[in-house]
């Protein structure tokens, strides 16, 4: 129930806004980075991610993510190093741009690329995890206020099953797979 209450006072706050609930096309979208990948980019916090975004019955966009950290960058040797937080958004286009936010000022995310196949999302502050704050546990961005993009690609539902899941906004609560995958190797 408190879910429910949630969701509704963050959808009536989002449309009572300055923007729309258009958002990032509804679909799966998963990335999986390799350990070459992780080696090269040491600052970075982000293992793995996937992302559900969707509409509910009141055609608000909404995103739930679900990210894997690492043991480097800002996370390293921390209670996050290694752990699977996850994230509900709201999703908007603002000014042309397309985006989803975290409730209390927890970030938010533009899409700077969309090809179809992938997207390409940018952050200088995202929060994910919950907390008894507002907000999140931690935050995506490699530096404090810096600006990072992560490639997602889109995939198949059934590749977002834990993301889908979370927040129970899916009939089913099976969870096909507890791992993230993604469609080849991460660049």
């Amino acid at each position: 129930m408190k879910r429910v209450i949630k969701i509704f006072a963050m959808s009536s706050a989002l449309l009572a806004g300055p923007v729309s609930a258009e958002g990032p096309t509804e679909g799966c979208y998963v990335r999986d980075y390799s350990t070459a990948h992780l080696a090269s980019q040491p600052a970075q916090v982000v293992d793995w991610m996937q992302m559900w975004v969707y509409s509910d019955q009141n055609q608000n966009k909404l995103a739930n993510m679900r990210v894997g950290f690492t043991d480097q960058g800002h996370v390293a040797n921390s209670k996050h190093a290694g752990k699977v937080l996850d994230q509900f958004l709201l999703c908007f286009d603002y000014e042309g741009r397309k985006g989803c936010t975290v409730e209390c000022d927890g970030g938010n995310f533009f899409i700077t690329r969309d090809t179809g196949d992938a997207i390409i999302i940018e952050t200088s502050y995202l929060t994910v995890g919950e907390t008894d704050g507002c907000g999140g546990a931690v935050d995506l961005a490699e530096v404090p206020g810096k600006a990072v993009k992560y490639k997602l690609y889109r995939a198949d539902a059934r590749q977002c099953e834990g993301a889908r899941t979370v927040y129970d906004f899916v009939d089913s609560d099976e969870v096909v797979d507890e791992s993230p995958s993604s469609d080849g190797e991460s660049k």
